[in-house]
């Protein structure tokens, strides 16, 4: 039993005729009638009954059309809500995002995502690396916004990583510290694990700063989760730090010095992160359009 053929059962009885059903559905009468017959063989009854004005149906064309007119119905809903999604304008984009980037990333993406596409569901997840990469595995988000994972983890995992942009990052030195006030720009190595503030294991940040510095055991006293509160720290005159550049590109604080490391710099890959072999849908496609990197 085909849709196709229910689909014509439907226009008979709307119709009425087979020959105003034919010309409606572009069809040849004798092929109408020919589909018409492959159905009543398959459920082994006739379906309906010529009569000098046209047809009606019988006892089992009324007992499979009710069936099909609701399979029929269901089908245009689910043909609609996929034109939706084409067009944009319904759909959901579930998609994660790291800490160190969420503040600041985010804002260039969502306003005007949201502005020109207000019927497409957002689902924003902020969470760690290792965390992301087990909701993308889960099927539980789309997609994720990350830096730095792990060569070993992208083959376990099968994940399929495309960059957006390199990140600097710098030196956030008190105003009046020596790596703040000398004229030679500072080398990772200058970085001292007595006075790095540093963040959480789990940041793919903290794992990048630490090998940079080659630091192994950083000043447990010096630990902290947010940005914002190691640059409070540095504010403070507690010690130095690393932080993005997206991460002061509108901070105002003369207490706290920003400058780049010497040679090439140091910096981050900022990458999407998809499950290998998946595709985007349509709306992250388009949230990723309008993504223009800093």
């Amino acid at each position: 039993m085909e849709l196709r053929q229910l689909e014509l059962l439907r226009c008979i009885f709307d119709e009425g005729s087979l020959t105003a059903a034919a010309k409606r559905c572009h069809l040849s009468q004798p092929a109408l009638s020919q589909q018409i017959r492959a159905l009543e063989d398959e459920v082994g009854e006739p379906l309906l009954v010529r009569k000098p004005r046209g047809v009606e149906a019988t006892a089992a064309g009324e007992i499979l059309m009710e069936h099909a007119v609701r399979m029929l119905d269901e089908l245009a809903r689910v043909k609609d809500a996929f034109a939706g999604r084409r067009d944009l304008q319904t759909g959901r984009v579930s998609f994660g995002i790291i800490p160190t980037i969420a503040p600041y990333l985010l804002p260039r993406l969502l306003g005007p995502f949201r502005k020109r596409f207000p019927g497409i569901d957002l689902a924003v997840s902020e969470a760690r690396t290792t965390d992301l990469i087990e909701r993308l595995v889960a099927g539980e988000i789309e997609f994720a916004i990350l830096s730095d994972v792990a060569e070993a983890d992208k083959k376990r995992w099968s994940l399929q990583l495309r960059e957006l942009f390199r990140e600097p990052l710098l030196l956030a030195a008190p105003a009046d510290h020596p790596l703040a006030t000398r004229k030679a720009p500072p080398n990772p190595s200058d970085l001292k694990a007595a006075e790095l503030i540093h963040l959480q294991g789990g940041h793919c940040l903290a794992d990048r700063t630490l090998r940079a510095c080659k630091i192994r055991e950083p000043n447990p006293g010096l630990r902290c989760d947010q940005l914002s509160t190691a640059l409070a720290m540095v504010a403070s005159g507690l010690g130095v730090t690393v932080v993005p550049k997206l991460a002061v590109a509108h901070l105002e604080d003369r207490a706290v010095v920003f400058r780049p490391f010497a040679g090439k710099g140091l910096h981050r890959t900022i990458s999407l992160m998809k499950r290998r072999g998946t595709s985007t849908s349509p709306a992250a496609e388009e949230l990723l359009r309008l993504f223009t990197p800093p």
